[in-house]
């Protein structure tokens, strides 16, 4: 949306930079990060025991944000969603986005943490760092640049017509100047302070500027604020693509990983967090069958390129009752020939599940079919763990948006199931893209692909609310022929995952 205003009010951008890979020391940051969303949901259920309100909000109005209401912080949210952890996908939707707008030569997914990239191709060219992370400021970007915040952007409108005035107001910070107004050499040495000392004032900090005692830990600070050489790097060229990278972020870190230090240790992945209900089991359960496909790909491309190495171990962050914890997910040796008729089977099993949510609802827009197809994944998860199943009542509004003012909690949880789904079909249809399937000479996995090309951006495919109801009933989508379709699905379907009887699997999905 930013992107769209930019090209009204004429404010060019030269970069566009996402995270690609993030360093091991970030785990503690990333850990935290997750289990302090998860605190925050659970005090959010703690007191809206009965679901979240979310009348008299522009989030259930059919009318869309203005211009400056895009970045007006007064745009209050409901009260119940007061301290609700951000979207779980906003950036790789945001991504989906911009590939599709004239930003998509300018934006890439970078092989580790955007803020050096950010950070030297403004001391280099010239401008403003446009972001959401303060340590943009202690970077040395150089005498004439700045950085500027999202959150403190504000866009004017001509009251007087429909046209939007090209004035973008923006707090600007001058790291040099401020600095120089200071009286300190640079932030670097101010912030490593308030780090190493969370306690002390501005002042207190300036009068500590000078050598400091540690000077390991100066030096390791140092160095993670440095500017490196990164002439001639991309994440494409990183992780063997021949084109701009857009990769969704763990999807390229996984690859990094795996390029980095193939057959060695773990390879980590940190799954979104889903805003789901923390009474339950995690909502990326139900998607576990289509994530393991994502890793035996991963790990078939790891096996062409060294196969006397060991297979990769994956490691998933993710909220097991209230806690985020890892996971370990075991990718299937390829040499096994039992593994490899599972592997297989699976592969063929997904494109038969897709097919056939596609052939059913062959007249509804692609972004429905798959989100059938996503509902129904979710309610066999219910079946095969023996748990009870999402209501009626609940399916209905997760295909046509009308949540009415009061959103319950299994509402929120299936949701957020079909959204895990979603997203990793999304990295399916990427991770095919990335490992060139022609080389890899396993059966069905060409079919998949095929069956993936229309795959919607997730933009589409999550839309909110209010889109979703617009959708749904220009459509005219008919609830109860879905619902049937979801509820009820053939027996020898229900045991295809059950990895007892290869050989039976194969003939009942393959």
């Amino acid at each position: 949306m930013f992107a769209i205003h930019n090209q009204i009010l004429h404010f060019d951008s030269s970069h566009i930079y996402f995270d690609g890979h993030l360093p091991l020391l970030k785990r503690p940051v990333r850990l935290g990060r997750l289990q302090s969303c998860l605190r925050d949901l659970i005090k959010i259920q703690t007191k809206h025991p009965k679901g979240l309100a979310l009348s008299n909000s522009h989030y259930v109005s059919s009318s869309p944000l203005t211009s400056s209401q895009l970045f007006d912080s007064s745009h209050s949210l409901p009260s119940s969603l007061h301290g609700l952890p951000a979207p779980p996908f906003l950036v790789p939707a945001v991504l989906d986005e911009l590939s599709q707008t004239k930003y998509a030569s300018i934006t890439e997914v970078v092989p580790g943490e955007a803020d050096t990239f950010c950070a030297k191709a403004t001391k280099d060219e010239g401008g403003m760092i446009l972001t959401s992370d303060s340590d943009m400021l202690v970077y040395d970007i150089g005498d004439k640049n700045a950085v500027v915040f999202f959150t403190g952007l504000e866009i004017y409108e001509d009251p007087d017509t429909t046209r939007v005035s090209s004035v973008l107001k923006a707090n600007v910070y001058p790291t040099a100047q401020i600095a120089k107004r200071l009286e300190v050499p640079s932030l670097l040495l101010l912030a490593y302070h308030c780090q190493s000392d969370p306690t002390l004032s501005l002042s207190q900090a300036r009068r500590m500027l000078q050598p400091v005692q540690d000077a390991s830990l100066w030096q390791c600070f140092k160095e993670a604020y440095a500017i490196k050489d990164l002439d001639g790097i991309s994440s494409a060229q990183s992780i063997g693509i021949g084109q701009r990278s857009f990769l969704d972020p763990r999807l390229s870190e996984l690859i990094l990983q795996l390029s980095a230090a193939p057959g060695n240790g773990a390879i980590n992945i940190y799954l979104p967090f889903l805003i789901d209900d923390p009474s339950r089991a995690s909502a990326w359960y139900v998607s576990s069958f289509i994530r393991q496909i994502i890793y035996d790909l991963i790990a078939a491309r790891a096996a062409t390129i060294q196969a006397s190495l060991p297979l990769p171990t994956i490691v998933e962050f993710s909220r097991r009752g209230l806690r985020t914890v890892p996971s370990i997910v075991s990718p299937l040796p390829s040499s096994d020939p039992i593994a490899e008729q599972k592997y297989i089977c699976d592969i063929h099993t997904l494109s038969f599940r897709l097919r056939d949510a596609k052939a059913r609802f062959r007249t509804i827009s692609t972004m429905f079919q798959y989100r059938i197809f996503a509902l129904r994944e979710s309610y066999r998860w219910y079946i095969i763990n023996s748990k009870n199943p999402p209501s009626r009542k609940s399916i209905a509004p997760t295909m046509t948006g009308h949540v009415g003012s009061l959103v319950q909690w299994e509402d929120i949880h299936l949701d957020a199931q079909v959204c895990s789904v979603l997203y990793a079909l999304r990295m399916v249809k990427q991770c095919l893209g990335y490992i060139t399937v022609e080389k890899l000479g396993r059966e069905g996995i060409l079919e998949l692909q095929d069956t993936l090309e229309d795959l919607p951006p997730l933009s589409w495919l999550l839309p909110s609310s209010v889109e979703l109801r617009k959708f749904a009933d220009e459509e005219k989508i008919e609830v109860p022929q879905i619902v049937s379709y979801v509820m009820l699905f053939e027996e020898a379907e229900d045991h295809s995952e059950d990895s007892s009887d290869i050989e039976a699997i194969g003939k009942a999905a393959c």
